[in-house]
């Protein structure tokens, strides 16, 4: 295979920094490799691209916390960090270490491949994401297929959405989830949805929910962001998905997320920290519950208004992220990659990285003079006080033949 990639002359390889076998690729062919990051890719940053990671306000994605978290949470979040990288650069050390070996060259390492990396794009944003240090190699393009143009919907959804006069329609999508979604969560879901006075289209699989209400519509398969475009929509209730998240803020739509596992979690932290919706645990969630969370979306205005401000403020880009996303590469391929925005962080040794051997030199230096100055006070006390017993002595003698 790499021999036919090598007659087909590509310019650049776009991979997920997940699985390396790209980064692999890359090096062997000897063109500029492009990492394409589906989340915050907190481990790459830190191992790759020398970022800082200051983990008192940067949460791992994968633990739903924000950016203003209590002590034992930060205590989490470090150790959650330290432990997971441990057990990745062990992981991929393993891994790769033949493959690096056997197609690239013995001197090399998977983790020196990856720090050659000419450009990360992460699926994040300045509006749903929170603050964090950056380089200039990482270019954010959260909300890539946001913005595509809407699609009319068919008739038949049309008048469905237009058969929920002024309650307007729910949107209902768990992703993958559907397929493992237990009976007794889906009863409990078509339950709630059929108290609703809104009418709900639903992407769902599997046998038809006994207590299914003629308020909804069950689908195999959703015009998601066309249905999040419409202005009959109210709320969006999903599995806090990267893609999803970002179609209802572009579109300006409440969410109520049910998050399980990968970047979900910190996905629904990020919706319920800008006051885009509320979070509720997938596992453990009762009817009441759900049923409070849907009402209060739909209810308290403060989250449509927000919604919406949070869509002027995301669409208000100089470029859409796919166009950023475009630009990018193109510069990458015409310049043949990009090693001047490679910081040098990513060769330096840990001690250095981190200045401890400028601290250790500091320490010795301050050791050295403050070692200097206690001995030259002591050998001055000792000397004065030397002199003064002398004299006490003198005196004392000189007392004593007087009398």
């Amino acid at each position: 295979m790499l021999g036919r990639l090598k007659t087909a002359q590509y310019s650049v390889v776009i991979s997920d920094p997940f699985l390396r076998c790209g980064t692999i690729v890359a090096a062997n062919l000897g063109i500029p490799h492009i990492a394409n990051s589906a989340d915050d890719g907190t481990f790459f940053d830190k191992m790759a691209t020398g970022v800082p990671l200051p983990l008192a306000y940067v949460p791992s994605i994968e633990l739903g916390y924000t950016d203003q978290m209590t002590f034992l949470q930060r205590l989490e979040n470090t150790c959650f960090f330290g432990l997971s990288n441990i057990f990745k650069s062990w992981l991929y050390a393993n891994v790769y270490h033949d493959l690096v070996h056997t197609y690239v060259s013995e001197k090399e390492t998977i983790q020196s491949l990856t720090s050659h990396t000419d450009l990360w794009l992460y699926h994040t944003d300045t509006v749903l994401g929170f603050p964090r240090p950056s380089m200039p190699n990482m270019v954010q393009v959260g909300g890539l297929m946001a913005d595509r143009p809407v699609v009319p919907l068919s008739v038949d959804i049309e008048d469905f959405m237009q058969s929920s006069g002024d309650d307007g329609i729910i949107v209902v999508s768990f992703g993958s989830m559907v397929h493992t979604m237990s009976t007794e969560r889906k009863e409990m879901f078509a339950a709630v949805f059929a108290q609703l006075r809104q009418k709900v289209v639903w992407r769902y699989l599997g046998e038809k929910p006994a207590g299914l209400g003629n308020n909804t519509k069950l689908m195999s398969w959703l015009p998601q962001k066309d249905l999040l475009a419409h202005p009959k929509t109210r709320a969006f209730v999903n599995h806090a998905g990267r893609n999803g998240v970002y179609e209802a803020l572009y579109h300006g739509v409440p969410m109520v997320c049910l998050p399980l596992f990968g970047d979900q979690p910190g996905n629904s932290a990020r919706v319920v920290a800008r006051g885009l919706g509320v979070s509720l645990d997938f596992r453990t969630v009762t009817s009441d519950q759900f049923h409070q969370a849907v009402l209060r979306v739909l209810t308290i205005s403060s989250y449509r208004e927000t919604a919406a401000r949070l869509s002027r403020l995301y669409r208000d880009q100089p470029q859409s992220p796919m166009d950023r996303a475009v630009w990018w590469i193109e510069h990458v391929i015409k310049h043949g990659g990009l090693p001047h925005l490679r910081a040098r962080a990513v060769e330096l040794p840990w001690y250095q990285y981190y200045l401890l051997d400028v601290a250790a030199f500091l320490l010795a230096i301050c050791s050295a003079v403050l070692g200097t100055l206690w001995y030259s006070c002591s050998s001055v006390c000792r000397k004065v006080c030397c002199k003064r017993g002398g004299k006490l002595r003198s005196r004392r003698k000189a007392t004593i033949i007087y009398v």
